[in-house]
């Protein structure tokens, strides 16, 4: 009895260890996929990364203005000698053995750098403006990346289904043409004919499985998942226009991560010449030191000294000039980088605005098409028994519905891209919900 039980046991965890045949992939809307992304990406892991170090940087040099203090700690050796003359006493020898310890607490204040100090404050508190916006153009570049895998899966699955709905009625004609052509109703041929549209529907049918398949594993891989997932939000169209081109464009410049990227370097670039043309002018500090061993001090050794210096470079070995110059080119480059990037980002806004207008056009012109192409498939089909059509008929009438259908399916596919990548070149990304949830058309497979 014992060994039965142990052997059901066993069994029963072998079971619960196998993998479930057949299990339905997870399902996941866009926002959950785009969480899940946003937890497991590298590249946005990256991009945090380089916040964090901006902004200990920036923390690090807020105390630049403070003054700096430290021990200094010393064993020292020597001797000193001489003869001291015309004393009343006459010629005095002497001879001072400085060997023992020195320890001091030392400090130095800068009172003023030449604008060197809030120079540099200012140029870390920009780096931390160009890391952030830097993190925000890799959220939208993920936002893109996930959209082409997400809808493209949708896309995918949506053409598997007209195609094996092709199949299914590609198999129903053939065996509507085998039982007519035993009743002898019609030739050989059309039998022959609707076998040979079948196998045609079954390829196109399978390709467009292995299809869905690259793109599920192809958004599969982006979210770093071990398990097969589907999409549950549908390829959509809004059958309304888009605000004027006018809008999205001031949005563009009021928006773009790089624009504002670029404008933080501009600042960075803007400090450096202060920090180069520093090098020209004097440095004014205090300073301090207190010996805390006396012992061994000699006469002459202060217990403790304080001051204000000031040093003025009159000759350096590095050319101060061509530095200033140098800087002067940075900021130069970085204005012509901003110039050029709003161009391109101006192109852009403009390109993917009308690729929008236009592919929401020919989704709707697809309308009629596709309806022509329901009514004729249905009298084809009515009229195959009757002798006034053929297999042939059939399945042109069938191919062309299922173009139209697919064309359909592009057309929204191509209207989500060109919506995704206007709402990239205006820095708008994160919105693409608000658009999902207003659409008032949706394609679903």
């Amino acid at each position: 009895m014992r060994l039965k039980t142990a052997v059901i046991l066993g069994l029963f965890a072998a079971a619960l260890r196998q993998p479930v045949v057949g299990a339905e992939p997870a399902s996941l809307s866009y926002e959950e996929a785009k969480a899940a992304l946003f937890e497991v990406s590298d590249s946005l892991k990256a991009s945090q990364a380089a916040v964090n170090r901006s902004k200990d940087e920036a923390r690090a040099a807020n105390s630049l203005a403070l003054p700096d203090v430290f021990v200094n700690t010393t064993e020292v050796f020597g001797v000193k000698s001489g003869t001291i003359e015309g004393t009343p006493l006459g010629n005095i020898n002497f001879s001072d053995n400085f060997r023992g310890p020195r320890s001091s607490v030392n400090a130095t204040w800068s009172i003023y750098s030449g604008g060197r100090i809030t120079a540099t404050q200012r140029a870390l508190a920009a780096g931390i403006q160009a890391a952030n916006a830097d993190l925000t153009h890799t959220e939208q570049d993920l936002d893109v990346l996930l959209a082409t895998d997400y809808f493209g899966l949708e896309l995918a699955a949506n053409v598997e289904h007209t195609r094996t709905s092709v199949l299914e009625q590609a198999e129903r004609q053939l065996d509507r043409a085998i039982h007519l052509e035993q009743q002898g109703q019609v030739a050989r041929v059309e039998r022959l004919s609707a076998q040979v549209s079948r196998d045609e529907a079954a390829r196109e049918q399978i390709g467009a499985q292995r299809d869905r398949e690259i793109a599920e594993a192809s958004l599969r891989r982006l979210l770093h998942r071990d398990t097969s997932v589907s999409t549950s939000t549908p390829l959509f169209i809004s059958s309304q226009p888009l605000k004027p081109l006018e809008q999205w464009l001031k949005e563009a410049s009021r928006r773009s991560p790089i624009l504002a990227e670029l404008a933080a370097k501009h600042s960075q670039a803007e400090q450096g010449i202060v920090v180069e043309q520093s090098r020209w002018k004097p440095q004014v500090f205090a300073f301090g030191s207190y010996n805390m061993i006396r012992k061994y001090q000699t006469f002459i050794e202060p217990d403790w000294i304080a001051g204000v210096g000031f040093n003025i470079t009159l000759f350096s070995r590095l050319d101060r000039a061509s530095e200033v110059d140098a800087a002067r080119e940075t900021l130069r480059q970085t204005q012509s980088l901003e110039d050029a990037a709003a161009t391109a980002i101006e192109t852009e806004v403009e390109a993917a605005y009308r690729k929008v207008e236009q592919a929401r056009e020919q989704f709707q012109l697809l309308d009629s098409t596709i309806a022509l192409a329901q009514e004729n498939l249905r009298l084809r089909e009515r009229g195959f028994g009757e002798g006034q059509s053929t297999s042939l008929d059939i399945s042109d009438a069938r191919d062309a519905l299922a173009k139209s259908q697919t064309a359909r399916a592009v057309a929204a596919y191509d209207y989500v891209m060109a919506l995704v990548q206007l709402l990239h070149a205006t820095g708008q990304t994160q919105q693409l919900r608000d658009y999902i949830q207003r659409a008032d058309i949706q394609l679903s497979p």
